[in-house]
């Protein structure tokens, strides 16, 4: 008489099955490599893939998932400032000031820093060329406008972007300026 097994199927205990039941079961993927078991001669439930019955037949269960990366606990607990570094004017000196300890905060700072200079001096030229382009009857009113459109739409587009990167744990250069400065470390 062959051993009399028993499975745990959607929590609910299953069985008898023979040894080659469950072998089909798990050939079929009804039954998994993590599923419990258990046989008379057993102390307890334990997975089907411990079982020398069910060798080769049984894929060993996955792997647990990594640990968290080492950083993590930092993007987590200075998320937050990390955000306050894209919202102008000087935010970017609240994580200066409050986490610098934070290498997650400390990045989004200098990239709030970066962009916070590249806005000033995009506003200056814009100012400079606005004075030569005002002499310009109609085209130079219309090329002020878009201009000054195009300056002000990048800015909120870069600081958008900054926030999504910092929101999302990540430290992505902003385009453009990001990777060209380093003035916070």
């Amino acid at each position: 008489m062959s051993i009399a097994w028993h499975y745990m199927r959607d929590g609910v205990q299953t069985g008898p099955a023979s040894a080659d039941e469950i072998k089909n079961l798990i050939t079929s993927g009804a039954i998994k490599a993590d599923t419990l078991v258990w046989r008379e001669g057993l102390a307890s439930w334990v997975a089907v893939s411990t079982q020398a019955d069910f060798a080769g037949v049984a894929a060993p269960a996955a792997p647990p998932p990594p640990p968290a990366p080492a950083g993590s606990a930092d993007v987590e607990q200075n998320k937050v400032f990390a955000v306050l570094s894209y919202l102008p004017p000087l935010l970017f000196l609240v994580p200066l000031l409050a986490a610098r300890q934070s290498k997650f905060a400390m990045y989004h700072c200098n990239q709030g820093l970066v962009l916070t200079l590249a806005a000033i001096a995009a506003s200056i030229a814009n100012m400079i060329l606005d004075q030569i382009l005002w002499h310009i009857p109609v085209i130079g009113f219309l090329m002020i406008t878009l201009l000054n459109l195009a300056v002000f739409a990048g800015i909120i587009v870069l600081v958008v972007m900054g926030i999504i990167n910092a929101v999302n744990g990540v430290c992505k250069p902003l385009p453009v300026i990001g990777e060209r400065f380093t003035l916070v470390k």
